[in-house]
């Protein structure tokens, strides 16, 4: 069973990798990791991301890394277009020693944006006109300007890491991963801190901060965002009317859920059930 914590990437075969413009209204791509490094180019429009512990608010020029095994989030607002850069760990190995000991840059401003982050963008812009023309040998030229941006991030904007920290985060990472999954299962029912935590087998005190660090979320408010997705979801596909989904769901909280959703999609599930049903909107699939 595939869980969409662990994104699964369907590599370009002749690429070797995954790499895509996207256009998306109010998307939203819920907490998840994988093996691959992902770049994100924003080209116009605002997201924000959560990596690890952190928060970030991109928008047009703006650069995100996330590293391999890293949790993250992104939720976009109105119409977000940017290029998605995903290169397997194979890239990496070939290319340099240790790869899993680097951890690279996260967030590049274009606001602070210097020589080596000019050429970073220049690389990313290139590989869009190279993919776009798909011309004769394209995939030759494409893969020499893949590891042209990777030697300057590489040289420039990263660091290796000791073995008993890499050890310490996949310890952490695999009782965040059995946490999602159990909330995955177990959502529409009431879950408490002391059921999570001992879930992992660590006091509630160290799980809130573990899982805060790493998700960005308390746990109820990352309760509250799964139940949110496959309202969303059924919300689209059925008929049901809305407190029969919040019921199904396992939403108690009408006030608070309809307030959350506003500030979520900018709508009322009514106004966004029309827009679905006529195309104008897009969302996720919980699974």
């Amino acid at each position: 069973m595939n869980h969409y914590e662990h994104e699964i990437i369907a590599d370009d075969t002749s690429l070797q990798l995954n790499f895509k413009p996207i256009r998306s209204v109010n998307g939203y791509s819920p907490l998840h990791w994988h093996s691959h490094l992902e770049v994100i180019l924003i080209l116009d429009g605002y997201l924000t991301a959560f990596v690890s512990e952190k928060k970030y608010t991109l928008k047009r020029d703006d650069m995100l890394v996330i590293n391999p095994g890293e949790l993250h989030s992104t939720r976009g607002f109105g119409e977000v277009t940017y290029l998605l850069l995903q290169i397997p760990r194979d890239y990496l190995d070939k290319a340099t020693d240790q790869s899993s000991l680097l951890h690279f840059q996260t967030y590049f401003p274009f606001i602070t944006r210097n020589s080596t982050q000019k050429k970073l963008r220049e690389c990313l812009l290139q590989l869009l006109e190279i993919y776009t023309k798909k011309e004769d040998g394209y995939q030759l030229y494409f893969s020499s300007v893949t590891y042209c941006f990777l030697y300057i991030l590489y040289r420039n904007h990263s660091e290796k890491i000791t073995r008993e920290r890499k050890e310490k985060d996949n310890r952490n990472l695999e009782r965040i991963e059995e946490t999602i999954r159990y909330i995955k299962n177990n959502y529409r029912r009431d879950i408490s801190l002391e059921e999570a935590s001992g879930l992992v087998h660590i006091s509630p005190e160290y799980f809130c901060r573990l899982f805060k660090k790493y998700t960005g979320q308390t746990l109820g408010e990352y309760v509250n965002a799964v139940r949110m997705l496959h309202f969303y979801h059924d919300l689209a596909l059925t008929s049901y009317s809305v407190g029969d989904l919040m019921e199904q769901n396992g939403i108690r909280n009408y006030k608070a859920f309809i307030r959350l959703f506003k500030e979520t999609y900018h709508t009322t599930p009514a106004k966004l059930r029309k827009k679905l049903r006529v195309g104008q909107a897009q969302g996720p699939n919980p699974d």
